[in-house]
């Protein structure tokens, strides 16, 4: 079964790859910040609903006040413009990223 479930989760996410690179690569090329917000994300929210949660939620309706990055890189970027992506593509690519960069994916 978990066999199944881990050829699936590779599948999907190498069939979805095209999508998030053009949709979130195109502005984060650096592996190491998607890892380093992942981190945070991990850090402040733990579980894997409520960091999927934690970032739609930013994603439609970004503030400062949610947002887990340093103040550096708010100070330096600013603040994400609202995602002009559907729910149900936000929620594809959330998915991908949190497969791709979570924290139990690289300790295995």
């Amino acid at each position: 079964m978990v066999k199944y479930l881990l050829i699936f989760s590779l599948l999907s996410s190498f069939l979805y790859s095209g999508d998030f690179r053009s949709n979130c690569l195109t502005c984060h090329v650096n592996d190491f910040q998607l890892q380093m917000f992942m981190k945070k994300y991990t850090l402040k929210y733990s579980s894997e609903k409520k960091i999927k949660k934690a970032i739609y939620s930013y994603l439609k309706n970004p503030k400062y006040k949610d947002s887990v990055l340093p103040f550096g890189f708010l100070n330096r970027f600013g603040i994400k413009n609202k995602s002009q992506l559907p729910d149900e593509e936000i929620k594809k690519m959330i998915d991908i990223y949190y497969d791709k960069y979570n924290i139990k994916s690289r300790i295995y």
